[in-house]
């Protein structure tokens, strides 16, 4: 789940848009976690926000800056598997499948890719108007042969005083064009399955072609089949604030944030895997627009300041596309070009739009008593055309205080400087993980029937989703209570924060009979969770010289999630009906006798994602795993408790030195308590793929020969501290062409420290669509596997990369 990013004032409508500004571009940025202080932006900032302020220009000379690097990018880790002399150690008649080679496939389908990435920006202005502009281009090689990303943007940004200062407008505009160049999501299964022995390329240079269930030639995939995607982002705002009286101005927002998207896919024909060459084409045009009108009135008196915001916002939101594909192309240098020259009976065609809408009042007031004492509360209405017609408009409320109470109780305790109690209550809305028609009823498409009498194939339709009058504004009831302090002369600060968050109308499926329904399931909001724990976070100046500094940060976070009810009352057509589910389930197994099995829940009284398996014991002098000393030769029932693989805490330590013109710093990250299913290592570590599909050296000492379970003995440890970045800089004095430039040597993920035998203890594994919703995130649709690592029959993620970068920052004269 993604925080809420604003950035000059502007959401951005996909958290990954952030990436696309420059760090050269920010001035800074500041995070707001608790419900209290994020409760004025609504639903989307339920999951906290990142308020983002870029760089803009000020009034005098132009000033020209630039900032850039180039660097390496490699795979940090590979998994142990069979080289052909193991293999045929451990194989000795590989019969067909020694073709005489030696051949690392993961080394023949991965590079150390190059990546540049340049800045440069302008700025300046008078002392009515001030602009910025700049521009960014990045070229990044993906690790994975004839993959990577190219990317241009350009932003400029201006300020404009008029009517003797007293209306100050703001604009800016975005555009970023992406181009990037994809792998075929199966080609890591194909490498983990190609055995050693197969060449990579014939001695007419020609590609090695071979075929199996799950097995290809990974580098004649990549370098012979196109997957591309083609991004052109455009974000426009402007803002415009009058000043009516001291203290009180008026003003207007609006924004509009467009990104198309078009993507190419070509696959040729490899005959011995028995495929034809397919084609296709598809375009996504995701468009939004926001405005709003507001005013803020300030005004101190003596000892007194109050601060009252208020206004109206629109957003209106868009998603477009069509797909377009076919087969059998006479002419495969065409490529996606000519789609409609394929074969006619394999043309496939589809196209589709969305629209939903929210509408809201906001007001915020604030009140100072003499920089001691703050109260602030906020109020918004939401309206949102997702949710049943009597639900629609959801209202949440905020409130919190804090008393700086050094000068009334320690005003003579010198080396206490500050020391501020604050606490907070809020409620915001989620609303982000379902769809514009999540409430009504849908017809679609069951599948195509032949039809005699016209000889062809027309589509059959059905009732896909059942209505559901009553779906309305999940809940998250934020409760926080805090103490900020600074020690010694600001040589020690921090904060100790405690929270404690319930999620009411959890959003989630949930079955229901047929008749009456004409559906099995409804997505109702009945259940509930909760979510808390508490923060501590240290800054420390730790040695302060004329010339030597260090200063560390450092932050724990113990959190404890848990469900709590996942029943609930439904009224249809005057019945009620107790929706009531004893667990949901999340994610699949695969295994003997596990075909559609779930392995982990959402159960009430535990974690979310709970994971309930099997409980391995070992195995047999047959080589048979046993489970609870049992050999279940098929439909294991599960044996053990159910497992939480969620984190107890996670932790982060920073570290700034200083000398001089030098500096070095690094920053650690760690998680403890964690647990993953290591679904790959449990197909690789099944020594009956041999001969036919590779191994790990485990398949060959574990013992087991029976086929693949899914148990407790592949939910591993998952517990990790990570280097994750390290930088050393020097910075110049003036020089002849600049004013200041600083050069640095960065490298991130220099090692990872943890139990997990997976390539990373961080998986994030994209899994087959459906939908149960758990506080924001769609845990059985297209957003992730959680606490799963890649299956090894299909969607495996790309691997973490360690790179190395060298890059310089300066402003010319």
């Amino acid at each position: 789940m993604s925080p809420l990013f604003v950035v000059d004032g502007v959401i951005l409508d996909d958290p990954n848009q952030f990436q696309n500004i420059p760090p050269g571009d920010i001035a800074s940025y500041d995070v707001l976690k608790d419900a209290s202080a994020a409760a004025i932006y609504g639903s989307r900032g339920s999951n906290g926000v990142i308020l983002v302020t870029t760089k803009r220009g000020a009034a005098g000379r132009t000033n020209i800056e630039y900032n850039g690097y180039v660097g390496e990018s490699r795979q940090s880790k590979y998994y142990d598997l069979l080289n052909a002399s193991e293999l045929r150690a451990a194989v000795p008649n590989l019969g067909s499948n020694d073709k005489g080679a030696n051949t690392d496939w993961a080394k023949a389908v991965t590079r150390t890719a190059f990546q540049q990435s340049h800045n440069v920006a302008i700025s300046g202005g008078a002392n009515s108007f001030t602009y910025r502009a700049s521009v960014n281009y990045q070229n990044q090689q993906g690790i994975v042969l004839n993959t990577g990303k190219e990317q241009l943007g350009l932003r400029f940004t201006a300020d404009q005083k008029v009517l003797h200062d007293k209306l100050d407008i703001q604009m800016g505009i975005t555009n970023v064009i992406t181009n990037r160049k994809l792998p075929d999501y199966m080609i890591f299964t194909y490498l983990y399955n190609s055995l050693p022995t197969y060449p990579v390329y014939n001695s007419d240079g020609s590609y090695y072609a071979y075929s199996d269930f799950y097995l290809a030639n990974p580098v004649s995939h990549l370098e012979q089949s196109v997957y591309t995607a083609n991004e052109n982002l455009t974000l426009l705002y402007a803002t415009a604030d009058y000043s009516l009286f001291d203290g009180f101005k008026i003003g207007v927002r609006g924004s509009t944030n467009r990104n198309n998207v078009g993507s190419q896919s070509f696959v040729p024909t490899f005959p011995l895997e028995g495929n034809v060459n397919t084609a296709g084409q598809s375009t996504q045009n995701i468009v939004s627009y926001k405005s709003d009108i507001h005013f803020n009135y300030d005004k101190a008196f003596g000892k007194h300041r109050i601060t009252v915001l208020g206004g109206y916002e629109f957003n209106d939101f868009i998603n477009s596309g069509f797909y377009a594909a076919g087969q059998q192309y006479i002419i495969p240098q065409q490529q996606a070009n000519n789609l409609g020259v394929g074969n006619s009976q394999y043309n496939r065609v589809a196209s589709y739009k969305n629209e939903y809408r929210i509408i809201s009042f906001f007001g915020r007031a604030q009140y100072n008593y003499n920089d001691r004492i703050y109260a602030t509360g906020t109020l918004r209405e939401d309206g949102s055309s997702k949710f049943g017609a009597q639900y629609q408009h959801g209202y949440f409320p905020s409130f919190d205080v804090a008393y700086r109470f050094k000068k009334d109780f320690f005003s003579t305790v010198d080396w206490l400087n500050d020391l501020k109690l604050r606490a907070g209550y809020g409620v915001t809305g989620n609303q982000e993980a379902i769809g514009p028609y999540t409430s009504i009823q849908l017809v679609g498409t069951t599948g195509q029937y032949y039809n005699a009498g016209t000889q062809s194939y027309p589509y059959a339709y059905s009732t896909t989703q059942n209505a559901n009058s009553q779906l309305r504004w999940e809940e998250r009831h934020g409760r926080n209570i805090g103490l900020d302090f600074e020690l010694f002369g600001g040589r020690l600060s921090g904060d100790v924060n405690y929270f404690n968050d319930k999620t009411k109308y959890l959003l989630a499926n949930y079955s229901v009979p047929t008749p009456p329904f004409i559906s099995n399931t409804i997505l109702a909001n009945v259940g509930s969770l909760t979510n808390k724990g508490f923060e501590l976070a240290l800054n420390g100046q730790l040695i302060k010289g004329n010339k030597f500094n260090w200063n560390t940060n450092g932050q724990i976070t113990f959190i404890s999630t848990k469900v709590l009810s996942l029943s609930g009352q439904y009224n249809a057509n005057g019945t009620t009906y107790q929706l009531t589910a004893s667990q949901i389930p999340v994610s699949s197994a695969v295994g003997r006798g596990l075909s559609n099995t779930y392995i982990d829940y959402l159960k009430p009284g535990y974690g979310p994602y709970v994971f309930y398996l099997p409980h391995y014991t070992g195995v047999n002098a047959n080589g048979e795993q046993t489970f609870d000393g049992q050999t279940i030769a098929q439909n294991p029932t599960p044996q053990s408790y159910y497992t939480d693989p969620n984190p107890k805490f996670n932790y982060g330590l920073t570290n700034n030195f200083s000398y001089g013109k030098w500096n070095l710093n690094f920053a650690l990250r760690g998680v403890y308590g964690q647990k993953i299913f290591n679904n790959t290592r449990l197909g690789l570590e099944t020594i009956t793929r041999l001969p036919g599909n590779n191994v790990t050296k485990e398949a060959l000492t574990n013992g087991i020969k029976d086929a693949p379970v899914a148990s407790d003995k592949w939910l591993e440890n998952a517990s990790f501290l990570r280097l994750d970045n390290a930088t050393l800089g020097y910075t110049f004095g003036t020089l002849s062409f600049a004013s200041s430039a600083r050069v640095y040597l960065s490298a991130s993920n220099l090692f990872v420290i943890t139990h997990y035998t997976g390539l990373d203890p961080e998986v994030k594994v994209e899994s087959q669509s459906g939908g149960t919703y758990i506080s924001g995130a769609n845990v059985n649709g297209s957003n992730n596997q959680p606490y799963i690592d890649a299956n090894y029959g299909g969607q495996a993620y790309y691997p973490k990369t360690r790179s190395f970068i060298l890059g310089v920052s300066m402003t010319l004269k």
